[in-house]
């Protein structure tokens, strides 16, 4: 605002989110920091140990499963007070500017740097990248402040680019979601609790509906669809779960679709509510719901079929 109001031009900041830096106990948004399943305690151990002996990790796996999550909880074991800066690539026009905002944390002794999403870089960007990072590993002589730690994600290690790769010396794959139900009600009860301040209880058709359901789009997914269940009740039930957790459709759907299928969910979420009787409220037949429901993929966790 001064140097608008002085006239001073004034230099235009990258576009999107550039980075940002928490510190223990802060609210993470990636995932959870807490062992869960046996899967997530063992590859946490893992990245634990290769930052603790100072290695570069590369931590891989489909976006939104936890990749940077994994990172700080395996950094946070070790040095529970550390800052943690995660750097997340602007867009293209804004890479240089992004180089040049964030990369001086790397030489300081109480930062651990988690460059995310390496492989959407540009390959001139990991060029530079990888310079940077070769050259503050070779300040480390074992005399000196041991050496700060670095890690990067990316959707598979395949992806990193070839300036980077070499730098690697230990690769962890966080698996997606939907092969760790055991991680699905843990971290459901952590993002209400998050949210509302106090716990949540979920009904056993919730959880049967949650810990069922494949999450395409990860931990991320579940996070939004939990909180906003949360935000209409205390103890949820399947009712108050959004559509899109009991269809298992693989199309995309048009609006119009879209709204069919979640008043047929709504209806079927009801409890105790019969298909003999959603098909009534809905002014259809049975035999055109049971039809519907085959198309949208729709399975309701204790629905009953009796007419």
């Amino acid at each position: 605002m001064l140097a608008r109001g002085s006239g001073r031009r004034v230099r235009p900041l990258p576009r999107g989110e550039v980075f940002r830096v928490y510190a223990d106990g802060a609210d993470q948004d990636d995932d959870t920091e807490r062992p869960l399943s046996a899967a997530w305690a063992q590859r946490v151990a893992t990245a634990r140990t290769a930052l603790a002996e100072e290695r570069v990790l590369a931590v891989v796996g489909e976006p939104g499963a936890g990749r940077t999550a994994l990172i700080s909880a395996a950094r946070r074991l070790t040095a529970p007070r550390e800052r943690v800066l995660v750097a997340r690539p602007p867009a293209p026009e804004d890479m240089r500017t992004w180089l040049t905002l964030w990369t001086p944390e790397l030489a300081k002794d109480d930062t651990c740097v988690i460059v995310s999403r390496v492989d959407a870089l540009p390959g001139w960007a990991a060029a530079e990248l990888a310079a940077l990072f070769a050259r503050v590993r070779r300040t480390g002589d074992g005399t000196g402040p041991r050496l700060q730690p670095f890690a990067l994600t990316a959707s598979d290690w395949s992806a990193i680019q070839p300036e980077l790769a070499p730098l690697v010396d230990t690769v962890v794959e966080v698996p997606p979601l939907r092969v760790r139900p055991d991680d699905v009600m843990p971290l459901a009860h952590r993002f209400t609790h998050r949210h509302r301040g106090h716990g949540v209880t979920f009904a056993p058709g919730a959880v049967r509906a949650l810990t069922a359901y494949e999450w395409p789009e990860n931990v991320r997914q579940l996070r939004r669809v939990v909180r906003a269940a949360a935000s209409r009740a205390d103890v949820v039930d399947a009712r108050h779960l959004p559509a899109e957790v009991f269809t298992g459709t693989r199309y995309r759907l048009s609006r119009l679709q879209e709204l069919e299928r979640d008043e047929i969910v709504r209806c079927l979420a009801e409890p105790g509510t019969t298909m003999g009787q959603a098909a009534r409220q809905l002014g259809m037949s049975r035999a055109t719901l049971y039809r519907k429901t085959a198309r949208y993929g729709i399975d309701v966790p204790g629905r009953t079929h009796r007419s």
